[in-house]
C-alpha cells in the first residue's frame, strides 16, 4: 500500500467485536507498507476515532473519519419504521452502508445520526439492533461520501432478493444518488478469492456504468495482518455467543481481510484499474479531520444591538463597581479594571464570551431560586469571574495569577 492505494474502508476492534485490531495496530501496519493515508468505519459509531487520528498524526499519515450505518431496507425501503420495527436484526431487513466524513458538516451530520439510532435503542441493544431510515439518510447527508457497500450492503441484499434483484439493487443505486448525489456515491468493490462475491462485483460493475457511478476498490479490513484472522474468529463467536468448533458459516471463508500493500491489490483488480485510481482521487476530497473540529461553545442570547462581547463588558464592569468601587479593605478600582480590562481582551481574542456569560446566568438562577452555588479551582484567579459573582475570592487583593485559570499560550 502506497501513494498508489488508498485503503478507505477498515474496522478497529472496538467496532462491536468485527475488527481484531486496534486502531494503532491498523497505523502502524499502513506506515510499514508505505500508505499515506487510511479510513476507519466502525460500526454505528466512530469508537476508534480519536485513537486512530492520534497515532496517524504520529506517524503523518492521513486519517479518514466515517461509520458503517446499519440501514433499514424495509418496510417500503426507507419509510420511517416503528420501534418495534426500528429493532428488526434480519438481515434481509438490514444493510450496512459505509459513509466517508468530507467536511466538519458531514461529521456533524454522522454524529447526529448515530446519536438519532442510539436514543430509540432499547438498554444493552445488540449491534443492528437499531437501523437508520431513508429519509433520516436524507436528513443527515450533507457533507458525506457514500460506498454502496460489501457483502452485507445494500446492493448486495437487493442482489440476493430474487428474480428482479438487479432491477432491485438499481433502483436502491438510484435512491443512494438522490440522497447523496451523483458525485458523492462509490459503488464499492472488494475481492476476497470467493465466487459469490465476485459474481456480486460484476453486477455492481454492471450497475455503476448504467448509473454513471465510480467504481472504487476497498479491502474491508478487519484485522491488520493475515494471523489475527484467528483473533477475528473468536471475537465472531464471542459475538454470536457459539463456540469455534460449532461456528460454522459465521466465521469468515478465509483471512483475506488484512491490509494489503499496493502491490498486492493492483493486481487483485488489474481489470478494473480505475477502481484503484479512484481511493487516491476520495482520498484527496477528504479534507476533514479530527483538529477542525475545536470545541465552539454554545452562543449566548444578547439584546439587540449587542454583541457577547459587549454584553460580557457591560455585566462585568457593572459586578465591578459594586465588587470594587468604595469598599472598605479592597484595592483601589482602579487597579481591578486594569487587570479586568487585560482578561476580557484574552476572553474576547479566545472568542469565549459566551462561556463566561452561560456560567454568569447559571449562577444567577442558582441565586434566584435559592440553590447553593460557588465557583470553584481556579476559576478563582479571574477578576473577571469576581466581577461577575461567579467566584467569592477577591483575586486583584489576593495577587493570584490569572495565567493559571486562562492564557492564550496553552489555550483554552
Amino acid at each position: 500500500m502506497s501513494k498508489d492505494y488508498v485503503e478507505l474502508h477498515a474496522r478497529s476492534s472496538f467496532s462491536f467485536l468485527e475488527g481484531a485490531s486496534l486502531p494503532e495496530e491498523l497505523i502502524s501496519v499502513c506506515k510499514k507498507l508505505d500508505g499515506s493515508a487510511m479510513a476507519l468505519l466502525d460500526r454505528d459509531g466512530v469508537y476508534g476515532a480519536p485513537r486512530f487520528h492520534l497515532a496517524a498524526k504520529k506517524h503523518e499519515i492521513k486519517a479518514h473519519i466515517g461509520a458503517e450505518i446499519t440501514l433499514a431496507l424495509q418496510p417500503n425501503h426507507g419509510s420511517r419504521i416503528t420501534d418495534q420495527e426500528s429493532r428488526i436484526t434480519d438481515q434481509a431487513v438490514t444493510a450496512t452502508l459505509p459513509l466517508l466524513v468530507e467536511t466538519r458538516a458531514g461529521y456533524q451530520n454522522l454524529c447526529r445520526l448515530i446519536t438519532l439510532m442510539k436514543l430509540r435503542a432499547p438498554k444493552h441493544a445488540k449491534p443492528g439492533e437499531v437501523a437508520a431510515t431513508f429519509d433520516e439518510l436524507a436528513a443527515h447527508a450533507e457533507g458525506l461520501i457514500c460506498l454502496t457497500g460489501a457483502g452485507d450492503g445494500p446492493l448486495a441484499r437487493a442482489l440476493r432478493s430474487g428474480p428482479n434483484e438487479v432491477d432491485e439493487a438499481t433502483a436502491i443505486t438510484e435512491r443512494l444518488v438522490d440522497i447523496f448525489g451523483k458525485h458523492n456515491v462509490y459503488a464499492e468493490l472488494q475481492r476476497h478469492f470467493n465466487r459469490e462475491e465476485e459474481s456480486r462485483n460484476q453486477a455492481v460493475v454492471e450497475i455503476a456504468r448504467r448509473t454513471g457511478l465510480p467504481l472504487l476498490a476497498t479491502n474491508g479490513v478487519c484485522y491488520a495482518s493475515g494471523p489475527r484472522r484467528q483473533l477475528a474468529d473468536v471475537l465472531t463467536c464471542i459475538r454470536n455467543h457459539v463456540r469455534l468448533e460449532t461456528a460454522g458459516r459465521l466465521l469468515a471463508k478465509n483471512s483475506e481481510r488484512f491490509l494489503k500493500p499496493t502491490s498486492v491489490m493492483c493486481k487483485l483488480f488489474a481489470d478494473l484499474p480505475d477502481a484503484i485510481a479512484n481511493t487516491v482521487e476520495l482520498s484527496s476530497r477528504l479534507g476533514f479531520s479530527l483538529e477542525d473540529l475545536g470545541y465552539e461553545f454554545p452562543k449566548y442570547p444578547v439584546p439587540d444591538g449587542e454583541t457577547m462581547d459587549s454584553f460580557l463588558h457591560k455585566r462585568t464592569y457593572e459586578g465591578a463597581r459594586r465588587r470594587y468601587n468604595g469598599a472598605h479593605g479592597m484595592p483601589p478600582y482602579e487597579r481591578a479594571i486594569r487587570q479586568i480590562d487585560r482578561e476580557l481582551a484574552l476572553i474576547e481574542k479566545l472568542q469565549l464570551a459566551g462561556y463566561f456569560l452561560i456560567v454568569w446566568d447559571i449562577i444567577n438562577f442558582c441565586r434566584d431560586n435559592g440553590i447553593l452555588v460557588q465557583g470553584r479551582g481556579s476559576a478563582a484567579n479571574s477578576a473577571v469571574c469576581y466581577a461577575l459573582g461567579i467566584t467569592a475570592v477577591d483575586p486583584v487583593g489576593m495577587e493570584l495569577l490569572f495565567e493559571r485559570f486562562l492564557s492564550e499560550e496553552r489555550g483554552v
